[in-house]
């Protein structure tokens, strides 16, 4: 590991995956440690997402670990703007930090903004918000994974999974079920297969079989990860990668592809990423968002405001992809991004063949009356693919509803 700050107070140290490791020695070091893991689990409870996040605590060492909040930005920030951070820190979350200065001040270049680190000497206030009364962040998932083949071929070429990991080996989840997110995530998964009768089905089930080995693998149990965003985008890669010389060796499945849309749920926070025109939808406070973007041409056209919705729907070449995991593709490029959990949020994981039965306003409008009229996941989940599929119904439709409790 390398030693990124050696002080009278504490050791900081920086692992080879990303994590630090931060280890308190000097007067007062027990009480500083403890606060210290405190003030950080207030914050991801409150949602702040600007800090560290905690992955581990030792009190026999005295030691933390947490993710990497970036370089540091001591020479990079004016005075003026690292006193407006700490006063958001403090108006926002009720956090004083009391230690105010640039040097505790980070540049976390994924997420373009600087960050604030070192919390052992911070004061914990009220929630301003008043949303959140306990310290630490609690957070369940219910949800239910369902599929139906199309009419216009026999075979179904989607594909999904669930699953969790520990000690680095994927767990086997069932596709409707209950389980809290706080200690491990869990990962939802959907593909859809092209490439002829038998490539299709191929690549979609190496998909869904083989991101169960390689994130697993890249991340370990999955409450420990410095920088899931990353290792989720080294996942699609490899994935990418696996199908292409799949193909590449066997004349019969020669230019199979698929499309995948994958959400790793823990704590407070989903990490997601996708190739292709699968999709991943958040319902939050009665709006709908989809979080996924299409890579169609049509689909960029749509988030530049230069088409609608209707006519990127009617559109001939609307399910024409610029990247896929194989599928002759050169290279992918996942897009990979994050979105805080809060209870009651309603998610939808999906292939295009729920998008062709359902509009936009067709999935809100089930999230909504859900929420109206108490509907469980399974509900919830049955009336979108019956709906999409009477609708529509010739390409295969496969989905996962999933709900924070």
């Amino acid at each position: 590991m390398k030693i990124a700050k050696d002080g009278i107070r504490s050791i900081v140290k920086v692992g080879y995956d990303g994590r630090v490791y931060k280890t308190f020695r000097g007067s007062d070091k027990d009480e500083r440690f403890a606060n210290e893991v405190r003030v950080l689990n207030v914050l991801e409870a409150r949602g702040c997402d600007y800090v560290p996040r905690l992955l581990d605590n030792d009190p026999q060492t005295l030691t933390i670990v947490t993710t990497n909040a970036g370089s540091p930005a001591e020479n990079s920030i004016s005075k003026a703007k690292a006193d407006a951070l700490f006063r958001e820190l403090a108006e926002e979350y009720g956090v004083v930090h009391n230690d105010p200065f640039p040097r505790n001040i980070t540049y976390n270049q994924r997420m373009g903004r600087f960050c604030i680190i070192d919390f052992e000497l911070a004061e914990v206030k009220a929630d301003p918000k008043q949303l959140h009364e306990e310290e630490k962040a609690h957070r369940s998932l219910s949800w239910c994974g369902l599929t139906r083949s199309g009419r216009r071929k026999p075979e179904n070429q989607d594909a999904l999974s669930v699953f969790s990991s520990s000690g680095g080996w994927a767990n086997s989840v069932e596709l409707c079920g209950d389980q809290s997110i706080d200690d491990n995530g869990l990962v939802f998964a959907v593909s859809d297969g092209m490439g002829g009768p038998a490539g299709g089905a191929v690549a979609s089930s190496l998909v869904v079989r083989d991101l169960r080995r390689y994130l697993p693998a890249m991340m370990g149990d999955f409450h420990g990860a410095a920088d899931p965003e990353s290792v989720l985008e080294a996942s699609i890669r490899s994935l990418h990668d696996f199908v292409t010389r799949t193909g590449d060796n066997n004349d019969d499945l020669c230019g199979m592809g698929a499309t995948v849309v994958c959400g790793l749920f823990f704590r407070t926070k989903v990490y997601f990423a996708h190739v292709g025109d699968s999709r991943c939808y958040q319902y939050r406070e009665g709006e709908l968002a989809q979080l996924t973007h299409d890579h169609t041409f049509l689909g960029s056209q749509f988030r530049q405001g230069k088409i609608n919705e209707r006519e990127m729907r009617m559109h001939p070449r609307r399910n024409v992809l610029n990247q896929a995991i194989g599928g002759g593709c050169q290279f992918v490029s996942p897009q990979v991004d994050s979105s805080t959990l809060d209870s009651g949020n309603w998610f939808l994981i999906c292939s295009d063949g729920v998008i062709d039965g359902l509009w936009n306003k067709n999935i809100e409008r089930c999230f909504s009356e859900a929420d109206e009229y108490g509907h469980s996941v399974e509900e919830v989940a049955q009336r979108m693919l019956d709906w999409a599929f009477e609708e529509s119904g010739l390409d295969d439709t496969t989905l996962f509803v999933v709900k924070i409790v």
